[in-house]
């Protein structure tokens, strides 16, 4: 699940060039970057072409763009032909990019792009009645959030037909990891479950304004299949005791040792494997072989 190596730009000329256009933007519009908000904007003109390359855009394609920033690679997405709904949670930068792609195929929301932690803004949500694709710089602190809920959502909405996000590179480790593995859990699980993620590239902290102090990612996500109701959640619940074996992890999950024991035998796992050890299929069999015996009569 994981490809190439990391960016160092298309040298310093072009990368001063961004980092200026940027920092232009913010001095013009009275604007500096809100470290609270996670904003952290991409300069470097290869990695922006890089995660556009990823994305394989025809014209006309819907695409959301989470956290836009000052719009530089809003308007790599909108000269690739995309159809954009962009979400902004800064209220400084929502109308400079509304003023900046005034007439454009851009659709601006100014709010969170999560409405609450749990599911997208209604606006993402509507859009997605469509097919859509991801693509955006995405801030540190709603990454994770932002993609399991993509991936979660089942009709009339749709999970997007592609991924391709910056994430904070220690989340995209997570994110590839495999069962056994230190990183592996609930999200990890969820995502593969339902796709395929792939770490693209690894990007310095010089591709920023202002520089993060940690690396990023690039990370593609194809989605495969469709989860199951209640399955995220679930996940969440049995990762919590991760290193116990499965019948005692369901069992703090909420569910009796002798319906755990009898799920297990249901899916031909060895109940003293550990929870850590599960695969996604294997986790997914599990679920539904949980939620089968609840829904018998006693």
């Amino acid at each position: 699940m994981k490809r190439s190596g990391g960016t160092d730009g298309t040298g310093a000329h072009a990368g001063r060039n961004l980092r200026h256009e940027v920092m232009a933007a913010l001095t013009g519009a009275g604007l500096a970057p809100l470290h609270r908000l996670g904003q952290n904007f991409m300069v470097d003109a290869r990695a922006l072409d890089r995660l556009i390359a990823e994305l394989a855009l025809s014209p006309g394609e819907r695409v959301v763009e989470v956290g836009p920033g000052t719009g530089v690679l809003t308007a790599r997405l909108l000269a690739a032909g995309a159809t954009l709904l962009a979400v902004e949670l800064d209220r400084g930068l929502a109308a400079l990019i509304g003023a900046r792609f005034a007439g454009q195929t851009l659709t601006l929301e100014h709010g969170d792009a999560l409405d609450g932690k749990s599911r997208l803004h209604p606006v993402i949500n509507a859009f997605a009645r469509q097919p859509w694709k991801l693509g955006a710089n995405l801030p540190y602190d709603v990454a994770i959030p932002v993609l399991l809920n993509a991936a979660s959502l089942v009709a009339p909405e749709l999970p997007p037909a592609l991924a391709v996000v910056t994430v904070q590179w220690e989340a995209a480790q997570r994110l590839v990891s495999r069962p056994g593995q230190d990183a592996w859990g609930a999200s990890a699980a969820v995502l593969q479950a339902a796709g395929e993620p792939t770490l693209v590239c690894r990007l310095p902290p010089h591709v920023f304004h202002p520089r993060p102090r940690v690396d990023s990612a690039i990370l593609r996500w194809v989605p495969m299949r469709a989860l199951p109701a209640g399955f995220p959640a679930w996940c969440r619940r049995v990762f919590a005791a991760r290193r116990k074996v499965l019948p005692g992890a369901l069992r703090d999950a909420g569910h009796p040792r002798v319906a755990g024991e009898a799920a297990c035998r249901a899916c031909g796992l060895d109940p003293a494997r550990r929870l850590e050890t599960l695969h996604p299929a294997e986790l997914v069999a599990l679920h539904a072989a949980l939620a089968e015996a609840d829904q018998k009569p006693e």
